[in-house]
């Protein structure tokens, strides 16, 4: 009885250690248009052309690369679905785009894909969200990681921890 009282503590024990390691590695990240947990440590830079900027937050970790655009275009644009729609069509990405939906996420309209494509002899996975915020702002929160890899999980977290402001 003693033997297992005393492995009974150990798995509770190891259990409580993984579980505070899983979660060390999360990285809540906030900004004036959005908050949102990363995998790991965010990085940031930002694009400008001549017609939008865009505001890149990224984190990579051994497993997942997680990214969130906040882009904001110098003209209005439709806050409906053929909007997000259009930044899915368009998506530079290439390989073969599944999964398509659309929806409202915190009543916003989005478009959601998965690309599945190879980078020398490499099949990898692109999970998008192209959400439509207003007149002037979208946001793009995307995965990318080995196919081989079941992603689903950090996915789920990544993008059910979005609060758009």
């Amino acid at each position: 009885m003693k033997n297992f009282r005393f492995y009974s503590l150990w798995l509770v024990a190891i259990g409580l250690l993984l579980s505070v390691t899983a979660l060390a590695q999360s990285t809540p990240y906030s900004t004036p248009n959005f908050s949102a947990t990363f995998t790991g440590p965010v990085a940031t830079s930002t694009d400008t052309n001549p017609t939008n900027t865009t505001y890149n937050y990224k984190s990579s970790t051994q497993n997942v690369s997680q990214s969130v655009f906040v882009r904001i275009v110098d003209h209005d644009i439709a806050v409906n679905h053929e909007s997000s729609n259009f930044y899915a069509n368009n998506d530079s990405t290439g390989g073969t785009m599944s999964d398509v939906k659309q929806d409202y996420y915190q009543g916003h309209p989005f478009t959601y894909s998965c690309h599945t494509y190879d980078v020398g002899g490499v099949s990898w996975t692109k999970r998008t969200r192209y959400i439509i915020v207003n007149a002037r702002t979208v946001i793009f929160i995307w995965q990318i990681s080995l196919a081989a890899y079941n992603d689903t999980p950090e996915w789920t977290a990544f993008e059910n921890s979005l609060v758009i402001k």
